[in-house]
C-alpha cells in the first residue's frame, strides 16, 4: 500500500495535465501537402520551456510535424502537413514542457480532418494538376553557332593576353643583363670584383690572370664588336687590326701575351708585377 502511495505521489509531482485551449487552422479546404497550424495554449507553456528532445517522438497520426513557433497571443503553433488524401485524423499527443524544474504535459485533442487530393477529379488518370505549361528547352543552330564563336573569341583573347603578360614578365638572361650595362662600367666593376675574390692570397695566380685577361678581352670585344673570347692572342690581334689603333692593338697583344705566360707557362710574377698588370688592365679600359 505504501509503495502505491509513493508511486502516486511521484506521478503527481512529475506529471501534470493542465486545461488548455486548442484550435486548428484551417480545418477545411486542405489539400495534400498544405500546411496547417495546431495552436496550443496552457498555463506556463512557452516555446522556451518545451522539452525539445522529447518533441521528436510526437505522433500526430496522418500529420507530419514541420515546425514549432511562438504565437502572437501566447499560444504555441505546431505547423503540420498531411500527405494522405481523404478522411484523416490529427491524433491526440502529449506535449512535454518544464516549469520551475518540473516536467508537465498538456494533452491535445484528436481531430478528424478532410484532406483533398491534388488529382483532378474530372481526370482521374492524370497524375497531378498542371502547375505551369511545359517549357520547351532548345535553340536553333544559329544560337549554338553564336555560343561557339563567343567561346572561341574568349579563348583567343585569353591566349593573346597570356602571351603579352608572359613576354612582359619574361626573365632576361645573364647575357642580356650584362649587355644592358655600359661596357666600361661593367668592365671596371668586374675588376673591382676580382680584388674581392682573394685569388692571389689563396695562391691561385693562374686563375687570377685568366680572369684578368678575360675581363679585358670581353670589354674590347664589346667596344669593337668582335667575337674574341674564344680566340688566341694572335687571332685576337688580327681581328682588331682593322678596327683598333695600331699602337693600342700592339700594346694589348703584348699585355695579353704576358698574361698567357702566367696562365700556360706557369710563370710566377711578383706582387709588384701583379699590381702593375692590374693597373695596366684598368688603363686599357679607360683608353677606349
Amino acid at each position: 500500500m505504501k509503495k502505491i502511495i509513493v508511486l502516486l505521489s511521484l506521478l503527481i509531482i512529475t506529471t501534470n495535465i493542465f486545461a488548455f485551449e486548442q484550435s486548428f487552422e484551417p480545418q477545411t479546404d486542405l489539400t495534400v501537402g498544405d500546411k496547417a497550424t495546431l495552436k496550443i495554449k496552457a498555463d506556463g507553456l512557452t516555446i522556451d520551456n518545451l522539452e525539445e528532445d522529447k518533441l521528436n517522438s510526437l505522433n500526430f497520426g496522418d500529420f507530419e510535424l514541420l515546425d514549432i513557433q511562438q504565437g502572437q497571443n501566447g499560444e504555441i503553433n505546431f505547423i503540420v502537413s498531411a500527405y494522405k488524401a481523404g478522411k484523416v485524423e490529427l491524433l491526440s499527443a502529449d506535449i512535454p514542457y518544464t516549469v520551475n524544474g518540473d516536467l508537465k504535459f498538456v494533452k491535445t485533442k484528436a481531430l478528424p480532418v478532410e484532406i483533398k487530393s491534388v488529382l483532378d477529379p474530372k481526370k482521374p488518370s492524370q497524375d497531378i494538376y498542371d502547375i505551369k505549361g511545359i517549357f520547351k528547352f532548345g535553340h536553333g543552330i544559329l544560337w549554338y553557332l553564336k555560343i561557339i564563336l563567343i567561346v572561341l573569341a574568349i579563348l583567343i583573347l585569353t591566349y593573346f593576353i597570356y602571351r603579352y603578360f608572359k613576354k612582359k614578365t619574361k626573365k632576361i638572361t645573364q647575357e642580356e643583363f650584362i649587355r644592358s650595362i655600359p661596357p666600361k662600367e661593367y668592365a671596371l666593376s668586374q675588376l673591382e670584383n676580382l680584388k674581392t675574390l682573394g685569388l692571389i692570397e689563396k695562391g691561385q695566380i693562374k686563375e687570377y690572370y685568366d680572369k684578368l685577361s678575360d675581363i679585358l678581352r670581353f670589354y674590347v670585344s664589346r667596344v669593337y664588336n668582335i667575337e674574341g673570347m674564344e680566340k688566341t692572342t694572335s687571332e685576337f690581334y688580327l681581328l682588331l687590326k682593322e678596327k683598333a689603333p695600331s699602337d693600342f692593338n700592339r700594346q694589348l697583344k703584348e699585355y695579353l701575351g704576358n698574361c698567357d705566360f702566367v696562365k700556360f707557362a706557369k710563370v710566377i710574377p711578383t706582387q709588384e708585377n701583379i699590381d702593375e698588370d692590374y693597373q695596366k688592365a684598368k688603363e686599357f679600359i679607360n683608353r677606349i
